[in-house]
Order: structure tokens, then C-alpha cells, then sequence
């Protein structure tokens, strides 16, 4: 809920590194996952404007089902978005390449967030983690 990197690889870095903690994967295949993430970023940013970025990739074979994880930064990163602001939100979407169907699907749920000012400010400034799930699974019932 509070990301403490101040750039674009670290907020990254610090997503995989949660991940690992928490055990979802090792810190070996954080760094693969990391490369592949930032050649994805080398391709265009995904950094999509109104301070939302979704970096992804859909080439993470020691994944085999599709992890989107969700971070925040209060203060904003600087993440080469298209509109030139900072980004306060960061969705994180891995998948394995056997998934690439689900992953785009998740990416145009997560996307539509881009539309909406209000869930976004929303997202940027609540408190509770169970607010953000909450809506989150709002999104995830009502988006196809």
C-alpha cells in the first residue's frame, strides 16, 4: 500500500522482492522476471496516464497461472507515463505464455481504470487494503 521506491526499477525491484517474502517465487526467478519486465518497458512504458501504470509480462515460464499484484505510492513515481506525470498506481500482471489469453484479459479489466477518475482517487487514497479488494472484485464482476 505504500511503495517506498522513488523510480521506475525500484518500484519494480520492490514489487518482486514482496513477492519473494511472501514466497509466491524465488528471488531467482524475481530477476528473471525483472528483466523481462523491464524489456517490455524498453518497448513503451506502461505508464498509461492519470497516474496508473500497468508493467507486465506474458513470458514468465516458472509462473504457470496469471499473478496480477496490486501497489501504491503516496508520493508518486516517476515512470516515463505517456501523460508525463508521476504514477500512484501500479498493477503488475505475470503470466506464463500458455496464458497469454487470460493476461489480456486481465491487462483490458485493469486498463478500464484509466476511464474512471473517481475508483482511481479512490484507489490512490484509501487507507484500508479491504477497500481496495472490495473494489477490485467490483471491477473483476463487472468487466468481460
Amino acid at each position: 500500500m505504500d511503495l517506498k521506491a522513488r523510480d521506475k526499477k525500484g518500484a519494480v525491484r520492490e514489487i518482486l522482492q514482496h513477492l519473494v517474502d511472501h514466497e509466491v517465487f524465488s528471488d531467482e526467478t524475481s530477476k528473471k522476471i525483472e528483466k523481462l519486465i523491464h524489456k517490455r518497458e524498453a518497448q513503451g512504458s506502461t505508464g498509461i496516464g492519470k497516474g496508473l501504470a500497468i508493467p507486465h509480462s506474458k513470458e514468465c515460464a516458472p509462473i504457470t497461472e496469471v499473478l496480477a499484484v496490486f501497489a501504491r505510492s503516496t508520493s508518486g513515481i516517476p515512470f516515463d507515463a505517456v501523460d508525463g506525470g508521476l504514477v500512484y498506481i501500479i498493477f503488475m500482471v505475470l503470466s506464463p505464455v500458455a496464458m497469454a489469453d487470460k493476461h489480456l484479459s486481465i491487462m483490458k479489466k485493469i486498463a478500464t481504470l484509466h476511464r474512471d477518475d473517481k475508483t482511481l482517487k479512490f484507489l490512490r487514497t484509501t487507507p484500508k487494503v479491504e477497500s481496495v479488494l472490495e473494489i477490485l472484485k467490483e471491477i473483476d464482476e463487472n468487466i468481460k
